[in-house]
């Protein structure tokens, strides 16, 4: 999996958009975050990536690497927040949309917070909490109106030049 510092701009997707900042995109060897976080953030995210909204999606996998020894986060690791453990891998990104900005983070926060004590960015934190629901028109005119049409058209625009 690729690294980002929080709140840095987000290239993961082949795209150079000012307005996506990434959250939450961890790497051993790198220092990160650490604290306590309010439940409500936890729960929001776990309920939006249950069926994301994303603009684009890549074949595969990353998996948490995180690890130390013994490799903590698959044997006994303490889980701040639910003790029914979030996958140490995966697919999906989400997408929150902020003031101005859309910040992405790969679903392994989930799994970082729970098990790492992974502490997102206070402003990331309060725009999950004002997040729409996922996918609903007020979700994608807040994606659109900060950052979205931007980063959309730099999507299709990879996309066609793929093609060529």
């Amino acid at each position: 999996m690729a690294w980002f510092e929080d709140l840095t701009e987000c290239t993961y997707f082949g795209i150079r958009v000012e307005t996506l900042l990434a959250v939450g995109w961890l790497e051993q060897g790198r220092a990160f975050p650490v604290g306590e976080v309010d439940h409500k953030v936890y729960a929001a995210l776990k309920k939006y990536l249950v069926n994301p909204w994303q603009p684009t999606m890549f074949l595969g996998f990353h998996s948490c690497d995180l690890v130390t020894d013994p490799p903590i986060c698959r044997v006994t690791a303490p889980h701040v927040y639910d003790v029914t453990e979030p996958p140490t891998h995966g697919s999906r990104n989400l997408f929150v949309p902020g003031a101005g900005v859309i910040y992405v983070c790969p679903e392994l926060i989930t799994h970082y917070m729970n098990v790492h004590s992974y502490k997102p960015p206070d402003v990331f934190c309060n725009a999950v909490l004002s997040c729409p629901k996922m996918k609903s028109r007020r979700y994608m005119r807040a994606i659109l109106n900060n950052g979205g049409r931007s980063m959309l058209k730099a999507l299709s625009d990879r996309a066609k030049h793929a093609q060529r």
